[in-house]
């Protein structure tokens, strides 16, 4: 947790308000016994009516102020909290952003999500007991048992045992609770994660008539950590009926004895009475701590949750972006130092995902050149889009070098890399927003004329024209309010927007009708003069218009050459391309 101290220092005068005036309440709180019982001795037992009211009077203005500072101090405590979940989730979401797809890959997207919602709001609510709390807290119990020694030492030891009992019981509720805390956060995670793949598999899990199955597994990953709930409340429950009995016979004693005392003349009345509400401030203050403990035991276990994330470094280290001279250096001039505009050249490149037996990619090496449409084919699993991937280094090539424009790869920022490289990934993901912002992504130097010519490229302006609002139509979230078809092509068109000298279609078209595809591929060809463009797919007819074809077979390279030369020389396309003619999934 103390690597998060720095997300308070800039809120250091609210941290230091909100328990200050917590302790003024709690000040005025242990005043109050003392004025009750000097309203009954002096004011109902001497008919002193100008003390009773006096007192009343008092105890209305203790009231009054103390509310006023526990209300300061729970809006300065609020904020503090709520400040602080803000720059911890924003200090996280940031970092998520710089790890490779393979970090995220090895963490789990579910472990991520829980991260950002429920560990963050388990340490922000922890930040806001420990301002309410941590002091306020001790200081009643403490402070009761010095007011109740100010009152009557001799009946004031019944404080000292009660809180003697009271701390062994607390701390026995809190070591054996605070272990199934954590392991109940974990449990957490399992739940959030089979609900997250039935969401997005639901398709799926109907299609396949799994809906049952799936429906128990996660009635019994749901029942699991009901029973570790469960289990942490009725541990927790002893607390309140041993407590009472506890604080229940410190009462007693205290009446009991004040009473003889009372009848002896050695006490008044109003101080047995002050006695019994110093008692019961006790109970009530232990109750709080040890929910206290607990919340902020969640919260340590959050916040190490978290802190293990921050920890995970990115396994692709980028240049900076104010490091290099390559920001400062115009596309032409970059062209000129490679010699004969954008190239990319893969040299003896191989790929091998963490934890995998076998590498996805195995010594890849060829050359791609400005104005070249170069197509890549092959069967599910032949690592078409692990190639590809490595261009706008998503993942990092594990063997070989990769250059463009006669630059590796490694001594670009991400800036620069991500500037020249544009990919359409192979499952569209729109965003909730109007169908401009998801083509502008947030660019700023996008216009309404650019986002135009994209849409017509895209083969997007039909369906467009048709929409409430064109541009201004709100898409859904994930785009559930469009075709599969409508949604594949806006994310075409984001990539076109963008125009950048690199740019990758990942399988994008799969979901586009033969026709519509013809119009698109002819839409790309028309601007591959100063590009370098990718069409991966497991169509032959999607590519075999290319320039150049890379055929791929379990991750290694089986052929480069046009369709007509695949054709007559290459088996493995002559299998695809044969499989697809016989199947009518060929259309030129």
């Amino acid at each position: 947790m103390r690597r998060f101290l720095k997300y308070l220092k800039p809120y250091t005068l609210r941290c230091i308000l909100a328990p200050l005036f917590k302790m003024l309440e709690a000040t005025f709180e242990l005043l109050t016994p003392l004025v009750i019982a000097h309203l009954v001795d002096v004011g109902i037992e001497g008919s002193n009516r100008d003390s009773i009211i006096l007192s009343a009077v008092l105890l209305f203005v203790l009231a009054a102020i103390g509310m006023a500072a526990a209300i300061t101090a729970q809006y300065f405590s609020a904020r503090v909290a709520m400040d602080f979940g803000r720059e911890v989730r924003g200090a996280l979401f940031r970092h998520i952003e710089s790890l490779s797809y393979s970090n995220i890959d090895s963490i789990g997207t579910s472990t991520l999500i829980t991260r950002m919602t429920s560990d963050v709001n388990q340490m922000q609510t922890g930040v806001n007991m420990i301002l309410r709390l941590l002091l306020r807290s001790p200081f009643i119990v403490f402070g009761a048992t010095i007011m109740a020694f100010r009152v009557n030492a001799r009946v004031a030891m019944y404080f000292i045992y009660v809180l003697i009992a009271l701390f062994i019981v607390v701390g026995a509720i809190v070591l054996a609770s605070v272990p199934l805390v954590r392991k109940t956060q974990e449990r957490l995670d399992s739940v959030t994660l089979h609900t997250r793949e039935n969401i997005i598999g639901v398709r799926v899990i109907r299609a396949f008539n799994r809906t049952d199955e799936e429906s128990e597994e996660f009635r019994l990953s749901a029942k699991m950590l009901m029973k570790m709930q469960l289990l942490v409340g009725r541990i927790s429950s002893f607390l309140n009926p041993v407590t009472l009995v506890i604080v229940n016979t410190g009462i007693a004693c205290i009446i009991y004895n004040g009473g003889l005392m009372t009848n002896a003349g050695v006490m008044q009345k109003g101080e047995v009475i002050a006695l019994y509400n110093y008692m019961s401030y006790i109970l009530v203050e232990l109750i709080k701590f040890v929910n206290f403990i607990i919340t902020v035991s969640k919260m340590f276990a959050s916040a190490k949750r978290v802190a293990n994330i921050m920890d995970t470094q990115p396994d692709i280290l980028f240049e900076s972006d104010d490091k290099g001279t390559d920001s400062n250096v115009s596309d032409k001039e970059k062209s000129e130092m490679a010699g004969s505009g954008h190239s990319i050249s893969f040299d003896n490149v191989s790929l091998t995902y963490p934890g995998a037996k076998e590498a996805a990619v195995k010594g890849v090496s060829f050359t791609a050149r400005e104005g070249e449409i170069i197509g890549i084919i092959g069967s599910t699993g032949s690592g078409k889009s692990s190639l590809v991937s490595l261009i706008p280094r998503f993942y990092e090539a594990t063997e070989g070098t990769i250059f463009i424009d006669g630059k590796n790869i490694k001594d670009y920022s991400k800036k620069d890399i991500r500037d020249k490289v544009s990919v359409t990934p192979q499952h569209a993901t729109l965003f909730s927003g109007t169908v401009a912002d998801n083509i502008r992504m947030g660019r700023t130097d996008i216009d309404d004329d650019d986002i135009e010519i994209a849409l017509s490229q895209s083969q997007s302006k039909a369906f467009i024209d048709e929409k409430e609002g064109r541009t201004e139509f709100v898409v859904a979230a994930g785009g559930r309010n469009l075709s599969g078809g409508q949604k594949q092509r806006l994310s075409i068109a984001r990539t076109l927007a963008k125009d950048s000298p690199i740019i990758i279609f990942d399988d994008s078209t799969s979901a586009l009708d033969f026709s519509t595809e013809k119009e698109l591929r002819k839409a790309v060809g028309s601007i591959k003069k100063d590009k370098i463009i990718f069409f991966v797919s497991q169509r032959a007819g999607t590519i075999q218009a290319a320039d150049r074809i890379i055929v791929m077979e379990s991750g290694s390279v089986a052929g480069i050459g046009t369709h007509d030369e695949l054709l007559k020389t290459n088996e493995v396309y002559q299998e695809i391309y044969k499989s697809q003619v016989d199947a009518g999934e060929v259309a030129s």
